[in-house]
């Protein structure tokens, strides 16, 4: 008897996601470059020969992937967007909405990449570099006598900037998205809790993260960035109230597994 195994029929993609995949492929084409305006929905109807609701369902699809964007009033309609780290920072903060990450994971996962990426800006720096982190911190500074909340948000920027130095996008848009959820979800929990003493000691050990980039020690920029959050997460975990103790268990496992403990005098 032969093999009665029957493949299930194909469904045919509908008419808006043909559209989203062929507009899609005109972006990545360049056809569509960042910023330019796509045609009006009136034109994409007859281009394509569908509906406006088809259009308009494709354009939608789009937008929430953070390809395009729509403006109204005087000059209205769809526009290129540029790559921005937005949807992925969108699935970050719904991960945190349905308890699925929290602190102790957003800080495992600064361990995993920034000590790395101050590495390699402590290698490939330019000037320019030095000057833009530089000034960044002395702009924190000069927030903490009026607004702490701002000082630590330009503050954790820093760290932002470091990814940028390495010139890896992957890099960058993760770095970014995880900056963004963090700073929203510890700055707010922590904003009363923190002294400007507390926040003073943050920049400052940037200011030693920025000496080792500036001296060109790699290891130095590895092992200072390393300290500096494994020191934020041992501060938080004091401040911030229902951190689970199965996950900071979990997470100091894996902490002694990868030789990540802090060092202590």
């Amino acid at each position: 008897m032969g093999n009665i195994y029957s493949f299930k029929a194909i469904k045919k993609a509908s008419l808006s996601q043909q559209i989203e995949k062929d507009i899609k492929n005109a972006i990545a084409s360049r056809i569509y470059k960042p910023l330019e305006k796509l045609p009006s929905e009136r034109d994409l109807m007859g281009q394509f020969n569908v509906s406006r609701a088809t259009i308009r369902e494709a354009l939608t699809s789009l937008q929430s992937s953070g390809l395009i964007f729509v403006k109204r009033g005087v000059n209205a309609g769809a526009y290129v967007a540029e790559i921005n780290p937005n949807p992925i920072t969108e699935n970050f903060q719904n991960l945190i909405k349905f308890g699925l990450i929290n602190f102790v994971h957003l800080i495992e996962a600064r361990l995993y990449i920034e000590p790395e990426a101050a590495r390699i800006a402590a290698i490939c720096r330019t000037d320019k570099d030095i000057e833009m982190l530089n000034e960044l911190l002395e702009k924190a500074e000069a927030n903490i006598k009026t607004s702490g909340k701002e000082a630590r948000l330009i503050n954790i920027r820093f760290h932002v900037e470091i990814a940028k130095v390495t010139q890896n996008p992957i890099i960058i848009f993760i770095s970014e998205s995880i900056t963004q959820v963090y700073s929203t979800v510890i700055v707010e929990m922590t904003q009363t809790k923190l002294s400007k003493a507390d926040v003073t000691k943050n920049i400052n050990a940037h200011r030693y993260i920025l000496d080792s980039i500036i001296e060109n020690n790699e290891k130095g920029a590895f092992e200072r960035t390393k300290n500096h959050i494994l020191g934020l997460y041992h501060l938080y975990r004091r401040i911030i109230p229902k951190i689970s103790q199965k996950d900071i268990k979990e997470f100091e496992s894996r902490l002694r597994d990868f030789n990540y403990r802090e060092k202590t005098s």
